[in-house]
């Protein structure tokens, strides 16, 4: 080992890095080949999956409130808004064609590949959860919810109309 000058008079020892050897650059090229494909963007079947899951709540919705005009109402107000704001950007997305093959990436590759995000790759799966989850989780507690006003209707209609002995007329 070698002795040198540092910065302000401390003396600092140079240390000899050995090279590495060819063994271990040939794992690390068979490891890089190996490793999935890893995609700068997210294919258009995860916002089919998106879109999806708003439709299903949406559908929940309509299935819950049918009994009444003016929540259907309400609710074909709030669907004119859904498909306003899915069409607008799926509109866009046609008016000049792609720059990437991403259209022609299965779901099963990108799930095993990996997406470049701003901090730094995330496996397929967690991008697609990522993607899902807000709203997977509100169409599943609509599906919920929604079961639970048909199980308990009679229940409520009685209630209302007085037709129990609890509730007479």
């Amino acid at each position: 080992m070698a002795v040198s000058e540092s910065f302000g008079g401390v003396r600092a020892e140079r240390v000899f890095i050995p090279p590495v050897p060819t063994r271990a650059k040939a794992h690390a090229r068979l490891a890089v080949r190996a490793r999935p494909a890893a995609y700068a963007d997210i294919p258009p079947v995860v916002f089919k999956v998106f879109v999806g899951c708003w439709a299903l709540l949406m559908a929940v919705f309509f299935a819950t409130f049918a009994e009444s005009a003016f929540t259907l109402f309400m609710l074909a107000v709030c669907t004119g808004y859904a498909i306003m704001f899915f069409g607008l950007p799926y509109v866009m997305s046609r008016v000049a064609p792609p720059e990437n093959r991403l259209g022609h990436v299965s779901i099963f590759d990108f799930l095993r590949g990996e997406v470049q995000t701003l901090y730094g790759p995330v496996k397929g799966g967690e991008a697609l959860m990522q993607v899902i989850m807000v709203p997977l989780a509100l169409a599943l507690g609509a599906v919920a919810i929604g079961s639970i006003v048909h199980l308990e209707a009679n229940h409520i209609h009685m209630l209302y109309l007085g037709r129990t002995g609890a509730f007479p007329l």
